[in-house]
């Protein structure tokens, strides 16, 4: 009764993504999702019952080590055809000699996201955050999935900074501040990569990103502006040693229908220089350039263990409101 059909086309690909997101596949979303399905030469699973689409999971990978899939959901959430394409999936990762299966991960991450969301958790439509029903994690478990990763958000409206706060962290050494121009954000791209190699691992969690940071730039230039990336600089020296990228909604406009939230998507700080008070700093300058520019709500994603990180986002007033779960599967 059931089948599985393999899509390799990415224009074909597209027309399936939507059975497994809640996030609009809207069609100004199709350059960005093109590209990283081209990116990573992805696949889709078609499931198929009695020659009709029924449901789809979206498989990638960037080595022979690790298999990602994302997108993945049926058509009325039905206990057998989840399990069916679940088997599926899981068969294709051993057919193919992959060590670990991962996901969901639904690129581009910017729009869609990762992770199952937990039980009890908000599901209001926001940009990177998918929702689903507790049963398709119910099912991966079953099968003998694990929690690799537990991303929490925190969030909340954003407030004015009080430009005494601001005065308090001038520094003779620190100077914070946007790029002129988007030719600057590009050619930051190296300086970028640099820091992001000071994250732990287990916040590391998207493959291929050396392939990606030109398409979600495109994506924070045409719904936001450069008040979305926030920079670090050590003045003696000129270097650039952290940095803020905050991505725009634009599921979500004001009464006057401007874009108005955001999300801090990543925060990087040269290794020898964390733990110093300078991510709160950079945060602060985030948030007032924000506010400055009529965004007036934010979600922060955070790995669990990034205790540090999620008790400063606390001290900002954001709360935990929903948790994603990214799952393992070791073959």
């Amino acid at each position: 009764m059931f089948s599985i059909e393999v899509e390799e086309q990415p224009n074909e690909i597209l027309k399936w993504l939507y059975i497994g997101t809640n996030l609009p596949v809207w069609p100004e979303f199709y350059p960005y999702i093109l590209h990283d399905l081209k990116a990573f030469r992805t696949k889709s699973l078609l499931l198929k019952e009695e020659g009709n689409i029924a449901g789809h999971v979206l498989v990638f990978h960037e080595d022979t080590e690790i298999l990602y899939f994302g997108f993945f959901g049926v058509f009325n959430n039905v206990k057998e055809k989840i399990e069916f394409l679940l088997s599926k999936l899981i068969d294709y990762g051993k057919q193919h000699n992959f060590h670990k299966i991962i996901g969901p991960i639904n690129i581009p991450i910017p729009i869609y996201g990762w992770g199952f969301l937990e039980k009890d958790s908000i599901a209001n439509l926001y940009v990177g955050k998918p929702t689903n029903l507790p049963i398709y994690q119910e099912m991966f478990f079953q099968k003998g999935f694990k929690v690799k990763t537990k991303e929490i958000s925190l969030e909340g409206p954003i407030f004015e900074v009080d430009s005494k706060i601001m005065r308090a962290y001038d520094s003779e050494n620190y100077e914070m501040f946007h790029p002129n121009n988007w030719e600057e954000v590009l050619k930051f791209k190296e300086t970028f990569f640099k820091l992001n190699e000071n994250l732990p691992p287990e916040s590391v969690i998207t493959p291929g990103t050396e392939n990606l940071y030109e398409n979600y730039i495109k994506f924070i230039k045409q719904y936001g502006d450069l008040f979305l990336i926030n920079l670090l600089r050590y003045k003696p020296n000129n270097q650039i040693v952290g940095c803020f990228f905050c991505l725009p909604n634009p599921l979500r406009k004001n009464e006057r229908g401007n874009f108005d939230s955001a999300e801090a998507f990543i925060i990087l700080i040269n290794k020898k220089l964390q733990n110093q008070g300078l991510g709160g700093i950079l945060m602060l300058y985030a948030v007032n350039e924000g506010w400055k520019n009529n965004i007036r709500y934010n979600v922060s994603p955070f790995e669990i263990s990034s205790i540090h990180s999620i008790t400063l986002a606390k001290k900002f007033g954001f709360k935990h409101k929903r948790t994603h779960l990214i799952l393992e599967y070791l073959i």
